[in-house]
């Protein structure tokens, strides 16, 4: 008897204990605009997004890394302590695109031209924190 009165406090204390905060954060974009939107990031270790031959459209139009719909948002999960390793190497960068634009123009042409809505610089978490996780457009 007393096994399992032991037992059961265990499992009790077990399911009632405050679980570690998670490592991740959710970083929004909300698109108040009537274009359909897609959008990159980039280190600062890969370098500027017009500078490096490879995009997420380069070789496949269809692998965006993600695509903001009008009036609507995207939720992007960042694993919060990566993100802070990478910050202590340099920026990150947002950059967003007319979704059109990106299926029809070459990406050489948008790198040359620097065909993009809007660019968006982290240098530090509290970036992050201070813009409360949300990237709009316009």
């Amino acid at each position: 008897m007393l096994k399992n009165v032991i037992f059961v406090c265990c499992v009790a204390v077990i399911l009632t204990a405050c679980p570690e905060e998670s490592p991740y954060e959710t970083l929004r974009f909300v698109n108040q605009s009537n274009e359909d939107i897609v959008w990159t990031l980039k280190l600062e270790r890969s370098g500027e997004w017009y500078k490096s031959p490879s995009s997420p459209w380069c070789h496949n139009k269809g692998c965006e890394y993600g695509v903001i719909l009008r009036e609507e948002s995207y939720d992007h999960r960042l694993y919060s302590d990566g993100v802070k390793i990478n910050l202590k190497m340099g920026w990150i960068k947002y950059y967003l695109f007319n979704y059109d634009s990106v299926k029809t123009i070459p990406w050489q042409r948008i790198c040359d031209e620097r065909i993009m809505l809007k660019e968006v610089r982290f240098d530090t978490w509290d970036d992050f924190e201070n813009c409360n996780f949300e990237i709009t457009y316009p």
